[in-house]
C-alpha cells in the first residue's frame, strides 16, 4: 500500500510539474492587420492565384491545404495575395 501511495503522488507531481511548464509558454500576439509575413516565409502559390484579378481589401475564398477559408486580398511586393482571416482573440495558425 505504501508503494502504491508513494506511486501515486510521484506521477501527481509529475503531472503537475509538466502543466506548470506547459503554461511558462506564452504564445505570441497575432500580427497586426496588413502585417507582412515573417522573413522566410512565402505565401503558397495558391495565394496569389485566388486574389487574381481582385482588388486590395477584397473578401475571398482561399483555398488551402486544409480547405477553404474565408479571406482578404492584400498587397505585397509580389502582387496581390490572400490573407486568411483570423477572428478576434483567435491564437495564430499553427506551424
Amino acid at each position: 500500500m505504501r508503494t502504491r501511495n508513494w506511486l501515486i503522488a510521484a506521477l501527481t507531481a509529475g503531472v503537475c510539474a509538466t502543466g506548470a511548464f506547459a503554461q511558462d509558454k506564452v504564445p505570441a500576439p497575432p500580427p497586426p492587420p496588413g502585417a507582412q509575413p515573417p522573413a522566410g516565409h512565402e505565401p503558397p502559390p495558391q495565394a496569389y492565384a485566388d486574389c487574381k484579378g481582385k482588388k486590395v481589401g477584397e473578401a475571398i475564398v482561399h483555398t488551402t491545404r486544409e480547405g477553404k477559408v474565408a479571406a482578404t486580398c492584400q498587397d505585397s511586393p509580389k502582387g496581390l495575395v490572400a490573407r486568411p482571416n483570423q477572428p478576434k482573440g483567435a491564437p495564430p495558425p499553427a506551424k
